[in-house]
């Protein structure tokens, strides 16, 4: 009976040590950077799962999250990843995009200024306006990048007042006295057009749709993506650039090393 007793024991042992080991590799997760109601954080909390993704108020911080090791990698637009890898030594975007989407404008809903908005976008992208700036900041034409003052400057005009968050080159970004960027020339030909001021408020980009939903906001641009998520709160005008997420690692060291690395951590 003792013998008995000493091998049902060490078979136990075994075993608890077998399945320790077993939910040990099941434990193995990866650790997603984002910046917080992105789209980046959007697709990445669906793929991984909420205990993968940690969320950050701005895209610089989630990027020197991984530069310190609290995350294994970050899913941003492409155009800012490009931007924060240059201005960060040992870092790299993989090759493989990680989701495409196109970039439009945010307004309360049944908001009137919206198809107003909306038809001067239209021809602004018909008569290739809207074109000329993406290129002039994406391909690096030598066309002059128009800013627009971070303090308001009074006029007669009435105002368009345009919520974005500033640090998300080269679609918003604050240079000086200036707001510069993709968002910022298009929405100042469109104020242009129909004889508005347009006025920028720098805000956390959790903040806009809520800004732009209680009428605070004329519209809402940054970067901002259409989601069915997004269409129950606020409506959006025609899209007027192309985003790409893409993902962002250490060239060096880390977990994740090819798009193949992160798949496997995708949930089933």
């Amino acid at each position: 009976m003792k013998t008995f007793t000493k091998i049902f024991a060490l078979v136990l042992a075994i075993c608890m040590c077998l399945c320790f080991a077993g939910c040990g590799e099941k434990a193995d997760t990866v650790k997603i950077g984002v910046q917080t109601t992105t789209t980046g954080d959007i697709y990445a909390s669906g793929d991984f799962g909420e205990d993968a993704v940690t969320r950050y108020d701005n895209g610089a911080a989630a990027v020197e999250a991984l530069k310190t090791g609290k995350v294994d990698c970050v899913i941003i637009d492409n155009e800012p990843a490009k931007s924060f890898v240059a201005a960060n030594d040992g870092l790299k975007i993989l090759d493989t995009e990680y989701a495409n989407e196109d970039y439009a404008i945010c307004f309360k809903k049944g908001s009137d200024m919206k198809e107003k908005v909306d038809n001067a976008l239209k021809d602004l992208i018909a008569d290739g306006s809207v074109k000329a700036i993406v290129d002039k900041y994406i391909n690096g034409t030598d066309a002059e990048l128009v800013g627009v003052p971070v303090e308001k400057v009074d006029t007669d005009k009435p105002d368009l007042i345009m919520a974005t968050n500033a640090e998300f080159p080269p679609y918003e970004y604050i240079d000086g006295d200036n707001y510069y960027g993709i968002d910022v020339e298009v929405a100042k030909i469109i104020a242009d057009k129909l004889g508005y001021d347009l006025v920028i408020e720098n805000v956390a980009f959790d903040s806009i749709i809520p800004g732009v939903q209680s009428g605070k906001y004329t519209m809402g641009m940054a970067g901002m993506t259409v989601t069915d998520e997004r269409l129950e709160k606020v409506d959006f005008s025609s899209s007027y650039a192309t985003g790409i997420q893409v993902v962002i690692i250490k060239e060096e060291g880390g977990k994740i090393k090819t798009f193949e690395d992160l798949e496997k951590y995708i949930l089933s």
